[in-house]
C-alpha cells in the first residue's frame, strides 16, 4: 500500500500542492501576508486516491494540530484531527508497528460517515510523512518571512510540534531497534 500526506494552499480560489507554491513562491508572496488566515487541507493519498483535498482550514493550525498529535500515537494513544471550518476529522490508532487510519465526517467522539474506512498503514510510513508534511509547511512560513517561527503564535507552535515530533520518532526507533 502505498500512503502519502501532503498539503494544498489555497491562493486565490485554488488549492494548489505545497511543492508547487514552494518552487514559485515569489508569485505567491502576496497571499502570504497574513500566515494565520491561508487556508489549505491536509490531503492523504492512499494507493493514488486522495481523501481530503476539498476541505480548507487555515493551513498552519490543521498542520500543527497534525503534528502534535504524532508522539501520543507513538505512545500508543488514539488520536483525531477535526477540521475546524467543517465537519470532517482524521483519525489514528495505533496498532503495533501500523496505525489505523481513517477519515470521517462528525466529530472527534462520533463517526457518522466514513469517507475513508479505517486503513492499517506502516507506523514507519505514517510518520515520516507527517513530518515531512510539517516541515514543509515550516518552509512556506521561512520563505513567508523567518521572524513569524519567533513572533507568530501558531508558527512557533508549529517549529516545536515539528521538533518534538522528530525527538518521539527517533526515540521510539531506538527503542524498538533494542
Amino acid at each position: 500500500m502505498n500512503f502519502e500526506l501532503d498539503t494544498k494552499i489555497v491562493i486565490g480560489e485554488e488549492a494548489t500542492d505545497a511543492s508547487t507554491v514552494l518552487s514559485q513562491f515569489e508569485s505567491h508572496r502576496a497571499a502570504f501576508s497574513d500566515i494565520s488566515v491561508v487556508l489549505g487541507t491536509v490531503v492523504a493519498r492512499i494507493d493514488g486516491t486522495e481523501y481530503g483535498a476539498d476541505l480548507r482550514d487555515p493551513i498552519v493550525r490543521l498542520v500543527d494540530q497534525w503534528v502534535r498529535k504524532l508522539p501520543w500515537v507513538l505512545g500508543g494513544d488514539t488520536e483525531a484531527v477535526a477540521f475546524r471550518n467543517s465537519e470532517h476529522c482524521y483519525a489514528f490508532v495505533p496498532a503495533g508497528d501500523a496505525v489505523e487510519f481513517s477519515h470521517f465526517a462528525g466529530s472527534e467522539s462520533e463517526v457518522e460517515d466514513y469517507l475513508l474506512d479505517p486503513t492499517t498503514v506502516r507506523l514507519d510510513a505514517f510518520a515520516t510523512q507527517t513530518l515531512k508534511m510539517g516541515e514543509k509547511v515550516l518552509e512556506l512560513v521561512k520563505l513567508a518571512d523567518p521572524a513569524l517561527l519567533t513572533s507568530n503564535e501558531d508558527c512557533r507552535d508549529l517549529a516545536t510540534s515539528v521538533d518534538e515530533g522528530r525527538k518521539a520518532w527517533r526515540e521510539y526507533q531506538l527503542h524498538n531497534r533494542r
